[in-house]
């Protein structure tokens, strides 16, 4: 890793970590009664990372936990209405303390927002959310962040400033001490033609005056030159931190979407998301997402939840 900082080289690094603490993070199910769900929150609770809080209807909760073989591992069941919300009941687990952070369950995404998003009653204290996803891609040497491919479509500059902000923050909780953000365009050039040029040399000054701390900010740049050493030097592309970057910022969601269903797809690969931003991060991730995404959300968030100063 460049410039003296520490790196994320996999996620049984950050595993340890979490495994290593006193006491694990509480994580509230929203809409508990979910096979993946349960699944990925109980091998959580076996690996040390958080203990389970479900939240839902309480009959359906304790029929799927029998079934799964999970009835007699340790757990917390809170009743939600039955034409509640679960995830208003999992924020307010959360707001009183009684949980760390959410996973989403059986329930629908824009029901899971609605009381996130909350400016009151649910977690969005600041106002401003963003997806940070956090990946080990095959034949990439340590893990690559990402955003945002969930939550803000077509994010103006000054939506980038705070997604860089805010996720370099939680890139620093993570343990990095100097996050290098890559700022995804077609070209290196800037040009007026390409906002998201003129967006990504706006952002790397930025970088320079040290608005995000310290951290560093590198584009325009392309996917290949900001993940393969190899292809800059072929392409003459002499820049310090080619090749090595910590996080990737796409221009629209719909990149970040493309790209991370295209990585899915490879069972070499492995993705965890979650939001930041929020009061607590928030495990959120697709329908089809397979157990081991869910798993290592968790994870994420259990350590993203952690009431510790960032590392400097």
């Amino acid at each position: 890793m460049s410039d003296g900082s520490r790196t994320m080289t996999d996620f049984d690094q950050l595993g340890r970590r979490a495994r290593s603490r006193a006491t694990p993070r509480r994580c509230a199910v929203a809409g508990a009664a979910d096979a993946t769900a349960l699944e990925a929150v109980f091998h959580a609770q076996r690996r040390g990372w958080a203990t389970p809080v479900l939240a839902g209807e309480p009959a359906g909760i304790r029929a799927l936990l029998g079934t799964l073989g999970f009835a007699d591992e340790p757990h917390t069941i809170v009743a939600c209405p039955a034409t509640g919300n679960p995830a208003a009941t999992a924020v307010e687990l959360v707001r009183a303390g009684r949980a760390d952070f959410v996973l989403k369950g059986r329930l629908a995404t824009r029901d899971l927002l609605r009381p996130v998003l909350d400016r009151t009653s649910g977690l969005n204290d600041h106002g401003f959310v963003t997806h940070l996803g956090l990946m080990r891609l095959a034949g990439y040497h340590k893990l690559l962040a990402m955003s945002d491919s969930a939550v803000i479509p077509h994010p103006t500059l000054a939506d980038k400033h705070r997604i860089v902000a805010v996720c370099v923050a939680a890139l620093r909780r993570l343990g990095l001490r100097r996050p290098v953000v890559g700022v995804l365009c077609a070209v290196e050039t800037v040009s007026e033609r390409m906002p998201e040029t003129v967006h990504a040399d706006q952002l790397r000054r930025a970088g320079e005056r040290g608005e995000f701390g310290d951290a560093v900010v590198v584009g325009p740049i392309s996917y290949d030159l900001a993940t393969s050493r190899e292809s800059a030097v072929t392409k003459g592309y002499d820049a310090p931190h080619a090749g090595d970057v910590d996080m990737l910022l796409v221009p629209e969601m719909v990149t970040g979407n493309v790209m991370s269903k295209i990585w899915n797809a490879d069972p070499a690969n492995l993705l965890a998301g979650c939001l930041v931003g929020t009061r607590a991060p928030v495990a959120l991730t697709s329908r089809s997402a397979p157990l081991a995404e869910k798993l290592h959300s968790i994870l994420l968030c259990s350590l993203l939840s952690e009431p510790t100063p960032e590392v400097r």
